[in-house]
């Protein structure tokens, strides 16, 4: 079963910067949030996210992110989610940082980190959606970095929405694979997210999207 009624979903954009001078170097650049409360037999969700333009302050994006993840029974989790607060805490103030400090040395918040392995190697983000046949941003570490440098956020934020989406549905095929009810759970969950993305009009309302059940068998 959910571990609270109320799930915090982080996705964080890593920017690959080193790719045009051939080392591997990343800087956390923007994160996007799905909440899913519990509200008796109904769910409300909420979304948002922040992308940091290059003469941005990384305070900004840390205080966005304690607006969303300091709340009193919310549990955060993500895809690989400790590699995400660790990439997030390499920002400057990123160590002192209520949000971080609330997931990390004070464990204020509870945890749910979920990955995949193939063969004893991490399996990208990406590659677990795939593999699951969930629909997840098309994103190219190329524009991204071109669209980032001209200060053109709004393409890398729409991607980051509907990764965090996918991301949830990654947790529901995770829920769905324990046992019948946490199935039932994830069942019910999916329909109401697809009622919701329906009603706001989301690009990933109409992504083409496996259904739970067979996914996780």
């Amino acid at each position: 079963m959910l571990p609270s009624p109320i799930m915090t979903i982080l996705h964080v954009v890593d920017l690959d910067v080193g790719r045009h001078l051939g080392i591997d170097h990343r800087i956390p650049i923007g994160a996007a949030i799905l909440t899913a409360e519990l509200r008796g037999p109904a769910v409300g969700f909420t979304i948002d996210s922040r992308i940091l333009r290059p003469t941005d302050k990384a305070e900004t994006l840390l205080a966005w992110l304690g607006r969303h993840v300091v709340r009193e029974g919310a549990t955060i989790t993500g895809y690989r989610l400790k590699d995400a607060i660790r990439s997030l805490a390499s920002l400057p103030g990123g160590d002192e940082a209520p949000a971080l400090r609330a997931m990390t040395t004070c464990h204020r918040q509870y945890l749910l980190d979920l990955s995949a392995s193939d063969s004893g190697k991490a399996v990208p983000f990406h590659q677990a959606c795939e593999a699951t046949g969930i629909a997840c941003s098309a994103a190219e570490p190329a524009e991204a970095f071109h669209d980032w440098v001209r200060c053109d956020v709004a393409c890398i934020e729409a991607h980051a929405q509907v990764d965090v989406i996918a991301a949830f549905r990654l947790l529901l095929v995770r829920l769905a694979s324990i046992n019948d009810v946490g199935r039932h759970i994830a069942t019910a969950l999916d329909g109401h997210l697809r009622v919701w993305l329906d009603e706001i009009g989301h690009p990933a309302g109409t992504a083409p999207v496996a259904d739970l059940l067979p996914t996780a068998n």
